[in-house]
């Protein structure tokens, strides 16, 4: 139980960010397994991903973990033998998100964005928004990922170009993700397409204004048992991941 106060009693916005974003992936997966006709839990599940590519961004702390990767090897085990694709190429691709959170880090700590002048970095943006189609199909989120945390690196060390790097993310994402959760999605009503699309908005927009004003702060929460829920939820995350998705994988396969 120690283990979970190894960054400290108390509760920082790290940990605040990454339990928005464990419960809106967990209802991501809840209406990918559970209620796949149902598009709001998908577009709750939005906000997760970008908030994890984010947080691995703004850290600073670049090394490589073997623990990301095993869990994500071993996700990728479950997933293929659980997968009803007919396939090979779809019970494979694309990769979990795991491992492109092992890529990112490889990238971040070869080279610093924040280095980089201006107008290398809008020829950097434009060739990962060319690849993300591809990337996509590849690896979760495929280059997506990478520009989230980039925008996060050069909001950290104060570059002269981070907002606009990040506006210019959560647009090209949103517009994705219109498309292909809402447009080409076959369960889609008419009747509901508007609110659907208002709602993403706002998840969309509530994202952009939580990555441009961030900063990391750290709070006194004073329930104890408040504080240690709080703490295990977000110091033990990759878990949590890791034995949600797989049990989920494992009892839709039957």
């Amino acid at each position: 139980m120690k283990d979970i106060y190894r960054y400290g009693e108390d509760i920082n916005s790290h940990d605040l960010l990454k339990i928005l974003a464990i419960t809106t992936m967990i209802a991501d997966h809840v209406g990918r397994f559970y209620f796949p006709g149902v598009v709001w839990w998908r577009i709750v599940g939005r906000m997760a991903a970008p908030q994890f590519f984010f947080l691995i961004g703004y850290s600073g702390s670049y090394r490589f973990k073997r623990d990301i990767l095993i869990y994500g090897i071993a996700l990728f085990a479950v997933d293929f033998l659980t997968d009803r694709s007919v396939s090979l190429a779809g019970q494979i691709m694309p990769v979990n998100i795991l491992i492109s959170f092992v890529i990112i880090k490889a990238v971040l700590n070869e080279f610093d964005p924040a280095r980089i002048p201006t107008e290398f970095l809008v020829l950097a943006f434009a060739t990962l928004m060319v690849l993300s189609l591809p990337t996509y199909l590849l690896i979760e989120y495929g280059t997506f990922g990478l520009c989230y945390a980039i925008g996060a690196r050069l909001l950290r060390q104060r570059h002269g170009f981070p907002r606009r790097w990040m506006t210019m993310t959560v647009a090209a994402h949103f517009v994705f993700e219109f498309i292909f959760t809402l447009v080409l999605n076959p369960t889609m009503s008419m009747e509901a397409f508007p609110f659907a699309a208002g709602l993403l908005v706002i998840l969309f927009a509530t994202n952009l204004l939580i990555f441009v004003k961030y900063d990391f702060r750290v709070f006194k929460v004073r329930p104890k048992h408040l504080r240690t829920v709080s703490a295990y939820v977000s110091r033990y995350s990759l878990q949590i991941y890791f034995f949600h998705l797989s049990i989920f994988m494992i009892l839709n396969s039957f």
